[in-house]
């Protein structure tokens, strides 16, 4: 199973949990709007509530920073979920190396989350000092707040599911990578969909077998063995032996030097075909 299919149903989880979060948080924000005074008889903001605007400014700051506290919490639990999906096996009976590799995947991602609630916070708070200041509708205020923590919502959400994602495919690679110290040597599928929406790196990858794609560059600046093509990728690598690669009729790359173009499928199918016929003889 590739990292990404396992992965998948906890990524599917910890958006349900943040949806709870989101749902909760954007009530209580906008019952905090409407502590808002305006004029007897109009939907209007009054220029001379600062003091209520400052207090309402204190209350979203402190429920958009619990906001990214909690999906950060989220983003670390679901992410350690996808490794034991992964492994079969608690995080903690991991070799130190992997596990100190995929807190740094989730520690990164976690910084994505909160910076997307504090940019959330200070767009509000314009949205509130221009609503005051022209007097304009209440009524629309609370709509630009609930639109802005959707818009917010769904870029923590895109973090969220990148963590999880790359904590799977990451923990798949270095399994794989450990398992080749017993003898039996991995060289990794890149598999998912063909279609349109293929990135360039995904179009030139999909179908082949790299023998190291720590080495890789998918041209977004984000390792190739946690993020495959980039943020959101629909695609994963699955170690296969060697042998049953060839038998599938996957070409096989020697990426070890960070190369790409170095086809290395005859000289593969060469030594398993010897090995074979070392053990039959």
């Amino acid at each position: 199973m590739s990292g990404a299919d396992a992965a998948g149903p906890v990524a599917d989880s910890a958006i349900e949990d943040l949806r709870a979060v989101r749902d909760a948080l954007q009530r209580d924000l906008l019952r905090i709007m409407l502590q808002l005074d305006t004029n007897p008889g109009e939907d209007s903001l009054v220029r001379r509530q600062g003091q209520t605007a400052v207090a309402v400014y204190r209350q979203v700051d402190q429920r958009l920073l619990a906001l990214g506290d909690d999906v950060a919490r989220i983003a670390g639990t679901r992410a350690v979920e996808a490794v034991a999906s992964v492994l079969g096996a608690p995080p903690a009976s991991l070799p130190l190396d992997v596990r100190q590799e995929l807190d740094q995947i989730v520690n990164g991602q976690i910084g994505d989350v909160v910076a997307v609630f504090r940019a959330a916070n200070d767009e509000i708070r314009q949205a509130v000092a221009r609503g005051i200041t022209t007097g304009g509708s209440l009524a629309d205020l609370v709509s630009e707040v609930a639109a802005r923590m959707d818009t917010s919502f769904k870029r923590a959400q895109f973090a969220v599911d990148a963590a999880v994602m790359a904590v799977g495919r990451r923990a798949v690679v270095s399994v794989a990578l450990d398992a080749e110290d017993g003898g039996e040597r991995m060289v990794f599928v890149y598999v998912g969909p063909r279609d349109q929406k293929n990135r360039p790196f995904c179009r030139q990858w999909v179908g082949k077998a790299a023998t190291d794609p720590r080495t890789l560059d998918n041209g977004q600046g984000l390792p190739v063995e946690n993020y495959c093509g980039g943020y959101n990728c629909r695609h994963s690598w699955a170690p296969t032996p060697i042998p049953l690669a060839i038998e599938n009729g996957y070409r096989i790359f020697d990426t070890s030097g960070g190369r790409d173009d170095v086809d290395v499928t005859n000289s593969f199918r060469a030594a398993t075909l010897e090995a074979q016929n070392i053990v039959e003889g």
